[in-house]
Parts: structure tokens; C-alpha cells; sequence
């Protein structure tokens, strides 16, 4: 298993890829390999796995203490996007807010691609593994939508928070899956009202979908929000039904 690299590492990967792809005739890069931090959380060998994508211009970092807050055994999965971005990092590059509807939807796409990658091989390094629970906030939330519809094989339930849910299914999700969209009500991001909608399109169409919202948040997490959170990651970590 791959040990979390430095930012130094990362910079000097980046800027060698970039002089690869400035050789005149050289085909484009490859990708560099996501970095990420993985480990047992309250037991030596936990069942479950928590799969948790930070927001843009943090960190996996962000994560420690809700995770610890859960207080149950876990394996966590904690990659880091790609990009610097302020203090922190990213998942897309700087014109992804620019792009159309469907260049934002191919983006996140081709992300969850990578950290599906990620999940096959820390389920092949413990195998003890039965469960997956993704979660993340804003781009984090939309990574964790996407991985839950595009990946119903890998990913067993899906608490995004603060998504705008891009995309559509490319099959129906087993009755098993379940999906919980948390969002405040007073975000200036991403519409309640869009939110709302989206989630009923989706429940006609049998996605298993259902969505709280919160009354005075905005593009945020409150006590209120993340008391729901941990309720909701006990429930599906630990292969509880609703």
C-alpha cells in the first residue's frame, strides 16, 4: 500500500509530467497516481470501509475528527485531490467552474474513474473488507454521487453533502443501495430548490434517494447536519437497513 507523499514529491511529479508533455510528438501524460491515507479506525481489522472526499481547498485532513466522532470500528480512505488550491487541494482543474453542465458532469466522471480505482485496490488489500460508505462535501459530494451510480458494484451506500448531483445512473441501483443528499437550505451554491427536485426526478425514476435539509445553513456543515451524518454512517457502516 502506498504510503501519503509530500507535497514536495507531488510538485516534483507534476512539474516532470509537465516537461513530458511539452516534447514535441510525446503522447499526454498519463495521470499521476492519486495520493491517499488509509487505516484501521477502532479495531485492527474493521469490515467496513469509509470512503471520504474532501471539499475544495482542503485536505484529508478535514476528516480526522468526524471520523473519530463515529466511534465504531472503520477502515478509512482518505485521497487527496490532485490540485493545490489555497491552503489545500482539488479534484479539477481551474475552468471547471466555466464549463457547461456536461463538461462539469465529464469531469467528475473521469474522477470518480481514478478513485474507483483507488477503492478495488484497498478492498484487494483486505479482504476482510464487506462494506462501502462514500461521503464527501461540494466537489467531495459530487465525487461521492457519482461513485454511487456510476459504481453500485463497488459502493454500498452514499452520503453526499452540499452535491449538485450531476450525472444520471448508467443502471439501476440494487434495492440494497442507499443514497442520503444532506444540504442547507440557505445555499448560494447549490439551490435548495434544485436539490429538491433532483432528488424526487431521481426517487420517480426508483433510485433509493431521500434528502434533509437544514433551514439556517448555507454551502456548510452545522452541528445539526453532522449529527445526522454520523447517524447515517453508523446505520450503513455497520449494514444496518432503514
Amino acid at each position: 500500500m502506498r504510503e501519503p507523499r509530500t507535497v514536495a514529491v507531488l510538485l516534483a511529479v507534476s512539474l516532470l509530467g509537465m516537461a513530458c508533455a511539452g516534447t514535441r510528438g510525446a503522447p499526454p501524460a498519463a495521470p499521476s497516481p492519486l495520493v491517499y491515507k488509509s487505516e484501521a479506525v477502532g479495531a485492527p481489522k474493521p469490515e467496513a470501509l469509509l470512503v471520504a472526499l474532501h471539499f475544495s481547498g482542503s485536505s484529508p485532513a478535514f476528516w480526522d475528527e468526524p471520523i473519530q466522532s463515529l466511534g465504531i470500528p472503520v477502515r478509512t480512505l482518505l485521497p487527496q485531490g490532485p490540485r493545490p488550491r489555497r491552503d489545500g487541494f482539488t479534484w479539477f482543474q481551474a475552468d471547471h467552474e466555466e464549463k457547461t453542465w456536461e463538461g462539469k458532469t465529464e469531469d467528475v466522471e473521469r474522477m470518480a474513474e481514478r478513485l474507483a480505482a483507488l477503492i478495488r485496490e484497498v478492498r484487494a488489500a483486505h479482504p476482510e473488507l464487506r462494506r462501502v460508505v462514500v461521503t464527501g462535501f461540494s466537489y467531495g459530494g459530487d465525487l461521492s454521487w457519482m461513485l454511487a451510480i456510476r459504481h453500485p458494484e463497488l459502493v454500498d451506500a452514499a452520503v453526499p453533502m452540499g452535491t449538485r448531483l450531476p450525472g444520471d445512473p448508467a443502471r439501476g441501483l440494487p434495492a440494497s443501495r442507499r443514497v442520503w443528499v444532506l444540504q442547507g437550505e440557505q445555499d448560494a451554491i447549490i439551490p435548495v430548490e434544485h436539490t429538491r427536485e433532483r432528488v424526487a426526478e431521481l426517487k420517480g425514476r426508483g433510485i433509493p434517494i431521500d434528502v434533509r435539509t437544514y433551514k439556517d445553513l448555507g454551502h456548510d456543515v452545522s452541528p445539526a447536519l453532522l449529527e445526522d451524518w454520523r447517524a447515517l454512517l453508523r446505520q450503513s457502516l455497520q449494514g444496518q437497513t432503514d
